[in-house]
C-alpha cells in the first residue's frame, strides 16, 4: 500500500525534517510519499506540529471538504502531560509522540487504515441501499409495464374486470374458456371446458358455435338447456374414453344473479365483498358417451359489487393439491390484483418444474372476474 502523507509545521525546513523521520519509521511497511503543506493535494494522513498557525490551519481544515476521509495526527513532545486543545475540540483524530517510535507510528497508521476501510464499507452500504431503493422502484415500474402489455382477451366486459392465465399441458385434450354477451347486453354467458382428447376439444369448439347460433333468447337464460344442447351436439363424436368437464353459466346484468351448471372436475369459487372464497356447488359427473340425460338443476349465486368469481380448471387444482388448497390460495391472495393472484398460482405450478421448458401434466386455466364496485342492480 502506498501512503501519501502531509506534514504541517511552522516552516518548510521543519516539515521536511519531520517527513524524513516519518518515512524512516514507516519504511518496510508502507511505500510512502511525504508532501509539504505547500503541496496542492493533501495526503491521506496529515501530521501537524502544534503552534498558533497550526491551530488556525486545523480549524479551517475541520470545516472543509478536504478533511473528509483523512486522518489528522497532532505531534506532541515526549513528556507532555496535558491533553492538547486540538484533541479535545475534535480538530485531530489522535496524537503522536515525538521523537517517533516506529511501532507507535505503524500502529497509528494501521488504526487509520481500519477506520478508512469501515468508512468505505459504510459508504458502500449506503450506496447499495440507495441502489436497492432505485431497483425496487424500477421493479415496480417494470411490473406496471408488464401488466399493461399483457394481452387483454376480454377488454370490454361491462361491469367486470376479467383476468386469465393459461399453461399448456402435456396430455392430449385441452381447456377452452370464452364469454358471450347477449344481443340486448342484459345477459353474459360464461363457459369453461376441459376435454380429455384433442378430437373432443375440436368438437367442443364447433359445437359451442352451433349451439349458440340455435339458441333462442329464453333458452340463453337457462344454463341447463344450453348444456343439454351441447350434449346432444356432441353425441356423435364422443368416444368411450372421452370426458368433458364443463362450467356453463348465465349472468343477468339486472340483478347480477349467476345461474350455472358445473359438471366434472372444473371448480368455481366466489368471494363476496370483504369475505372469503367458498366453492360453488358441483352439478355432477363429466359428460361422457354413456351420459343419457342431464337432469341436474342449475345452481345460482348472486354476485355483489367488489365480489370476486374464480374459475379454475383441474390442471391447476391437481398441481396445487386439490380444490381445498386452491380455495386457500385464493383466500391468501384475495387482496391482490387478479393478475397477481393468478401469477401466484402459475408460480406454484412452475416451482415444481425441473427444466425451464417443462410443462404441467395437463392444461391449466384460471379466470378471475372482479365485479365493479359501483354496480347498481336494476331489479
Amino acid at each position: 500500500m502506498t501512503l501519501d502523507f502531509t506534514v504541517f509545521a511552522d516552516d518548510i525546513k521543519s516539515e521536511e525534517a519531520l517527513g524524513v523521520e516519518l518515512t524512516r519509521a514507516l519504511k518496510g511497511v508502507h511505500d510512502v510519499r511525504p508532501h509539504a503543506s505547500s503541496h496542492s493535494e493533501l495526503g491521506q494522513v496529515i501530521f501537524v506540529q502544534p503552534s498558533d498557525k497550526a491551530h488556525a490551519y486545523l480549524t479551517g481544515l475541520a470545516g472543509s471538504e478536504k478533511r473528509r476521509g483523512r486522518a489528522v495526527f497532532l505531534i506532541v513532545p515526549e513528556g507532555a502531560t496535558q491533553i492538547p486543545e486540538e484533541l479535545e475540540d475534535g480538530l485531530v483524530d489522535d496524537v503522536l509522540v515525538y521523537p517517533f517510535r516506529k511501532l507507535e507510528v505503524i500502529s497509528k497508521i494501521r488504526i487509520y487504515e481500519q477506520l478508512l476501510m469501515w468508512n468505505e464499507v459504510e459508504t458502500m452500504n449506503a450506496s447499495f441501499s440507495e441502489l436497492m431503493g432505485q431497483l425496487k422502484d424500477d421493479f415496480k415500474l417494470a411490473e406496471r409495464l408488464q401488466k399493461s402489455n399483457l394481452p387483454a382477451r376480454f377488454p370490454e366486459v361491462r361491469g367486470f374486470k376479467v383476468a386469465q392465465r393459461y399453461l399448456a399441458g402435456m396430455k392430449s385434450g385441452g381447456d377452452h374458456f370464452d364469454l358471450g354477451d347477449s344481443k340486448d347486453g342484459n345477459q353474459l354467458s360464461i363457459v369453461l371446458t376441459d376435454s380429455s382428447s384433442y378430437g373432443l376439444s375440436s368438437a367442443v369448439l364447433s359445437t359451442l358455435m352451433r349451439v349458440t347460433m340455435k339458441l333462442s333468447v329464453e333458452e340463453v337464460r337457462s344454463s341447463s338447456e344450453t348444456v343439454r344442447r351441447i350434449q346432444d351436439e356432441l353425441k356423435a363424436t364422443l368416444t368411450e374414453k372421452d370426458k368433458l368437464s364443463l362450467f356453463y353459466g348465465v349472468l343477468s346484468r339486472k340483478d347480477y344473479r349467476l345461474r350455472y351448471l358445473n359438471l366434472g372436475s372444473t371448480t368455481a369459487f366466489y368471494a363476496p365483498t370483504g369475505g372469503s372464497f367458498t366453492e360453488l356447488k358441483s352439478g355432477g359427473e363429466a359428460i361422457t358417451a354413456s351420459t343419457t340425460d342431464i337432469s341436474v338443476q342449475e345452481s345460482e349465486v348472486v354476485l355483489e359489487p367488489s365480489g370476486r368469481l374464480a374459475l379454475i380448471s383441474d390442471g391447476f387444482a391437481d398441481v396445487i393439491g386439490g380444490s381445498d388448497k386452491v380455495r386457500a390460495l385464493l383466500n391468501e391472495f384475495r387482496s391482490l390484483d387478479a393478475k397477481d393472484a393468478l401469477n401466484e398460482m402459475v408460480f406454484r405450478v412452475k416451482s415444481q418444474f425441473v427444466e425451464d421448458d417443462d410443462m404441467p401434466a395437463q392444461d391449466c386455466t384460471g379466470v378471475i372476474f372482479d365485479l365493479d364496485a359501483r354496480l347498481i342492480r336494476l331489479a
